[in-house]
């Protein structure tokens, strides 16, 4: 009867083991298969390396039609998605480039904060005209955008009110005392209308989201965010060497990508972008 059972006890250690050593391996396998954009981040499954490019600069932008922006403070350079032709802005006047809205691959902002101006450039890079801020009274502009319809979102500092100028360079929407509107002190570093959708981020709080007349709606407490790109319902953003996506409605968080080398990203539905120091990686994003 002993020995029987002593069988059993064998066998059934034999068997426990067999299903232990077979639930790791599918642990592993699944571990190794998970892609980055493995859990429900639209679209996004997995990406390809599709090429890398030899460039200079340490800004990076993309259009809604893939061509890609690489700036310094003086400089930008563009290639477009289409014919891989390449185009060169330089800059003819004092004063550094702060911020690219590519947004309108054919009337494309670029925003001078030492200048208080904002230059517009033509699917060329050549200039196609200019807004002088302080005509508007804004001198101490900090962030700016496009918004719809050919106009733009200027952020004071110094005044703490959102100004919305439109096409014909006239005041759409003007909101005064932001700060108390928002419950908070804030210093946005990046603004980006999208999805009639007003975002604003600043790094140590959060991204302010505002709706297309200025109101505001929401705060996303993500702090060390440091760039950001919206697409459909999900933000996507880098936060030291890590690029995430998060889900607007849910706000369920996913890194999609790391890199300690990264010194800026972009990001459209199709693609990710990765700037190195002397690099430029284009991934495919796969379904």
């Amino acid at each position: 009867m002993m020995s029987k059972f002593l069988l059993f006890v064998g066998i059934l250690a034999i068997v426990m083991g067999c299903g232990f050593t077979a639930g790791s391996k599918l642990s592993a396998e699944k571990s190794t298969n998970d892609s980055i954009f493995s859990a429900d981040t639209s679209r996004m499954n997995k990406i390809a390396l599709e090429k890398s490019i030899k460039t200079q600069g340490s800004k990076l932008y993309t259009d809604p039609v893939e061509n890609y922006y690489i700036s310094n403070q003086i400089s930008i350079w563009k290639t477009s998605s289409q014919n891989n032709l390449n185009f060169t802005y330089s800059l003819k006047r004092s004063g550094s480039i702060t911020h690219i809205d590519a947004g309108d691959p054919m009337k494309v902002l670029v925003f001078y904060k030492d200048l208080s101006l904002i230059s517009f450039l033509d699917n060329f890079l050549a200039e196609a005209g200019s807004i002088q801020l302080m005509d508007f009274g804004l001198d101490q502009a900090e962030v700016v955008c496009k918004s719809m319809n050919n106009g733009i979102w200027v952020y004071d500092v110094k005044q703490d009110k959102l100004v919305k100028i439109n096409s014909s360079s006239k005041v759409d929407v003007e909101i005064l005392n932001i700060q108390r509107i928002i419950g908070e002190s804030f210093s946005p570093t990046q603004m980006l209308e999208r999805n009639n959708g007003l975002y604003l981020n600043d790094p140590e709080k959060g991204i302010f989201v505002f709706d297309n007349y200025g109101a505001f709606i929401r705060k996303i407490p993500e702090a060390n965010i440091s760039k950001f790109n919206v697409i459909e319902n999900f933000i996507t953003f880098r936060r030291n060497n890590d690029i995430f996506t998060l889900n607007k409605e849910t706000l369920e968080l996913f890194k999609i990508y790391s890199d300690s080398t990264m010194t800026d990203f972009s990001i459209t539905e199709k693609k990710l972008y990765i700037l190195n120091a002397d690099s430029l990686h284009i991934y495919k994003l796969i379904p």
